[in-house]
């Protein structure tokens, strides 16, 4: 039977933490703290985080003890770093990873360009990413992530090529379930997220392609672009129009499905919220990237820039929207109860994808 609950990441982080908001911009990352994130503005962040070398860095993710894990791709290679708990107290600009997993000279690496990682109550750590060949599903235990390497995972899902599944997210529920975003659902006619059962979890490692315990569908034209779970344990998706409207506004929306005790195939959902403008050349929603609640039940959203956006311009960049807790309660456009934009010398939230709430720097 499956169970669907809150993400089993933030749950914890809700448990332990004074919670901060970080948000991921490829080349660095920038936390957010108390009144910062109570207002409109331009907001200078609380902590600023630079990565040497540059390098797409398209997800992060903490875990039970506040250390902070993150994937990447880089010129000099790809892998999955850990900055520690101890390290952000310190607020340096700057840092080095306390553990780095890469392959480097493995082939095939499964690690050659990975796109999303989560915890799962156990404490493994599963990274979706990309490969040579398809795509695939690493899992780590904790003994497996207190020193750099490239040690032999402890289990790899594969989905070849024409599979019909690309695992671009992964996510868990408290119960265990796994939960995969990805652009083509099995009949090929729609974007989905996918629940998988800890026995259909050991199912997929021993090779087999069990149905998933529910497939929840977006639009037809849409592109899942994040996934998060609220206080009452429904699925929040994420989705853009690559293609446009034709009024030449990208657009994007977000999407609420009530998932507790559903088995099969959902594709109405029960809330719809679509974007409302809040400047003359921005909307709410332009290319949503990511989502995260925070512990009033609000529903923060970053946004990249619009393509159709007018380069140079200081509102042409991403930013941070937050829809209140009574603002979701049924299908519309409501206007953001805040909206932070990049700071005056455009810093921060230039493109900003991940968002989630962790352990603070301070």
């Amino acid at each position: 039977m499956p169970c669907q609950a809150q993400s089993y990441s933030e749950a914890a982080q809700h448990k332990n933490f004074n919670k901060g908001l970080w948000v991921c911009n490829f080349g660095f990352f920038d936390e957010f703290q108390g009144g910062s994130l109570q207002k409109s503005g331009r907001p200078k962040e609380t902590l600023g985080l630079t990565v040497p070398g540059g390098g797409s860095f398209p997800d992060l993710t903490f875990d039970k003890a506040g250390n902070l894990w993150i994937p990447f791709v880089a010129d000099q290679g790809s892998g999955i770093g850990e900055l520690t708990r101890s390290e952000l107290i310190t607020g340096k600009r700057g840092f080095r990873f306390h553990v780095l997993l890469s392959y480097l000279d493995v082939d095939p690496d499964p690690l050659f360009s990975p796109l999303s990682l989560a915890f799962d109550p156990a404490g493994d750590l599963w990274v979706a990413s990309i490969t040579r060949t398809g795509f695939s599903l690493i899992e780590y235990t904790p003994d497996q992530l207190t020193a750099s390497g490239g040690p032999t995972p402890a289990s790899t899902i594969t989905f070849p090529n024409g599979s019909g599944i690309v695992p671009a997210l992964v996510r868990f529920d408290s119960a265990g379930d796994m939960w995969l975003g990805h652009q083509f659902s099995q009949s090929g006619s729609s974007p989905a997220v996918l629940e998988f059962t800890p026995p259909q979890i050991a199912e997929l490692e021993m090779g087999g392609s069990p149905i998933p315990a529910l497939s929840v569908m977006a639009g037809f034209e849409l592109s899942i672009s994040a996934i998060v779970f609220d206080e009452k344990g429904n699925l929040w998706i994420a989705a853009q129009n690559p293609g446009g409207d034709p009024n030449g506004v990208d657009g994007g929306t977000l999407e609420m499905f009530q998932v507790a005790g559903k088995s099969g195939a959902l594709s109405q959902p029960d809330v719809t919220i679509t974007p409302a403008a809040i400047s003359s050349i921005n909307q709410s929603l332009d290319e949503p990237s990511g989502l995260a609640f925070d512990g009033q039940g609000s529903l923060w959203v970053s946004n990249r820039l619009s393509s159709d956006q007018v380069s140079g311009s200081r509102n042409s960049t991403g930013f941070l929207v937050k829809f209140a807790a009574n603002q979701l309660s049924a299908s519309g456009s409501p206007v953001p109860s805040v909206v932070i934009n990049p700071n005056r010398k455009a810093s921060n939230l230039q493109n900003p994808t991940t968002v989630i709430f962790g352990s603070t720097a301070k």
